[in-house]
């Protein structure tokens, strides 16, 4: 064989050596590679799995819930205990203020009633006289002072009671904030209030309706008037038919009189309450 083919055989084998190891080389870098991939992807799982793990919860005792459950009950209890002392602090400070209030209307109703009784005392004693003098015989009467003895007799002194704080306690449901005592008290004084009130109101009606009406057609009305108005007397003082007028008008006299003893009664339980009320107030709310 001649050189230049033994050279050329040569190089094709080189050549086709070369071609083997670069294929031989491919195949294991594939091979490897595709080797080498699930391992990549397996540690990029187990990282992930790593990420996402949850640390596991330790499970708490009896004991702990129980804890927990009785610290919630305290925390739960504890405002409701804060909330009544809050509550229970408004009321009395709510029911002072009434107690206050209530204490002076009382002692209004009580110079009111004083004052009705001395007005009373004096009617009874001014009719009583009204009577002896109507029962003189022949008409001896002393006009100038019958005139005056029987205008006094169908005079009227109504008591008013200030019932607005009690109204006012009753209407807002306040009675609560008091002490049963005293509420019993309050209540007492103002079923009594209603009765004095009644016993007034009868003992006007009558004056009204019987006494009035005959006077002014037995009497002269003008000297009432002067009475009153001017202090002095300037009119006739007349009474007719002066024996019927004397027998009827002791008749009127008398049911007025038993009236206002009646409501003298009245007072009397009135202010015997207030006494108990006011000393009550006293006591509870340290009231002058």
């Amino acid at each position: 064989m001649s050189e230049p083919k033994k050279r050329a055989r040569k190089s094709e084998a080189q050549h086709d050596k070369k071609d083997s190891v670069s294929d031989s080389y491919r195949d294991d870098t594939s091979h490897s590679a595709i080797k080498e991939l699930p391992t990549d992807n397996s540690k990029l799982q187990t990282e992930n799995m790593e990420v996402h793990h949850h640390p596991e919860v330790e499970k708490k005792g009896f004991k702990e819930y129980l804890l927990e459950g009785l610290m919630i009950f305290l925390a739960v209890f504890m405002g409701f205990v804060a909330e009544n002392i809050r509550e229970n602090i408004s009321e009395h400070k709510r029911a002072a203020e009434f107690a206050r209030s209530y204490f002076e209307d009382i002692k209004k109703d009580t110079a009111a009633l004083n004052a009705a009784m001395r007005f009373s005392k004096h009617k009874v004693a001014v009719m009583d006289s009204a009577v002896t003098m109507l029962h003189y015989p022949g008409g001896k009467q002393n006009d100038t002072a019958l005139y005056k003895q029987l205008s006094v007799s169908s005079n009227v002194m109504a008591f008013e009671p200030s019932s607005g704080t009690y109204e006012q306690i009753k209407s807002s449901g306040s009675l609560r904030y008091f002490d049963q005592k005293l509420v019993g008290l309050m209540n007492s004084y103002d079923v009594q209030t209603k009765k004095t009130v009644k016993r007034e109101d009868i003992d006007l009606k009558f004056i009204l309706d019987q006494v009035v009406p005959f006077a002014m057609q037995t009497s002269n009305t003008e000297v009432v008037y002067d009475i009153y108005f001017t202090r002095r007397i300037s009119h006739e003082l007349y009474i007719d038919k002066r024996n019927d007028y004397a027998r009827q008008m002791i008749n009127r006299v008398i049911i007025v009189k038993i009236e206002r003893l009646r409501a003298m009664a009245e007072y009397a339980k009135q202010m015997k309450l207030s006494t108990e009320v006011l000393a009550e107030l006293k006591k509870e709310y340290e009231l002058e």
